[in-house]
């Protein structure tokens, strides 16, 4: 990567395109969970998404991850992180 380069990438719930680094990275686990990933690890495929309520619910409708989003698990893990940064369920 090139100096001061930042990867843009696009959230899978409004389809905006965004630098990487405002964005959340969730990832499938061998097992089929969906998880948050804080670290962006490299080689596991990676969904990004915008760090809204909104952004994961029209996530949870229209992506490919649809069926694994629906999880309670991960809902809940997104949610605490949204807290956690003050953010809400405010648009993207």
């Amino acid at each position: 990567m090139r100096r001061g380069h930042l990867p843009i990438r696009t959230c899978i719930g409004c389809h905006q395109k965004k630098r990487q680094d405002e964005l959340v990275r969730l990832e499938m686990t061998p097992g089929g969970k969906v998880i948050i990933n804080e670290k962006r690890g490299k080689g596991k495929r990676g969904y990004y998404l915008c760090p809204t309520l909104n952004c994961f619910t029209m996530a949870k409708k229209r992506s490919k991850l649809a069926q694994s989003l629906r999880g309670e698990e991960c809902f809940l893990s997104f949610k605490e992180r949204l807290s956690q940064e003050g953010i809400r369920g405010g648009g993207s």
